[in-house]
């Protein structure tokens, strides 16, 4: 499943993210997704729409889960199993994920992910049109 998630951190040079388009991003402030807690799912950058300020993502289910089997070890901390999930178990993460994205607005995921909008400092303004 694909999902598109808006991107966060500093361009320091603007340019394509293909090839050697040149585009730099600021080594303490990485250009990166936003910060947002998908569930128990792995991505996989598929591409960049830098005009947009997003990125594509492939979303996988999560293989295995941990369970609560109840005991505690000697410290008092809770003792987990790992199994296979469900077919309907991964349908489940693949749903959540979907739906904290989908049907968001970007201004919206940031201010839920509390994550800031792409930081283009250096961008260069569109020159008005001379008549």
């Amino acid at each position: 499943m694909k999902l598109t998630v808006p991107l966060t951190g500093t361009v320091l040079v603007e340019g394509s993210v293909h090839g050697a388009g040149n585009l730099t991003g600021d080594s303490k402030d990485c250009i990166r997704p936003i910060n947002i807690n998908l569930g128990n799912v792995s991505w996989t950058m598929v591409d960049v729409d830098f005009e947009n300020e997003v990125m594509i993502i492939e979303v996988q289910p999560a293989e295995w889960v941990r369970e609560d089997t109840g005991q505690v070890d000697g410290e008092g901390e809770p003792i987990y199993t790992r199994r296979e999930a469900t077919e309907l178990e991964k349908a489940g993460f693949l749903q959540h994920a979907r739906n904290l994205i989908e049907g968001h607005t970007k201004d919206e995921l940031y201010t839920m992910s509390k994550s800031a909008k792409l930081k283009r400092p250096f961008k260069e303004k569109d020159e008005p049109i001379q008549g």
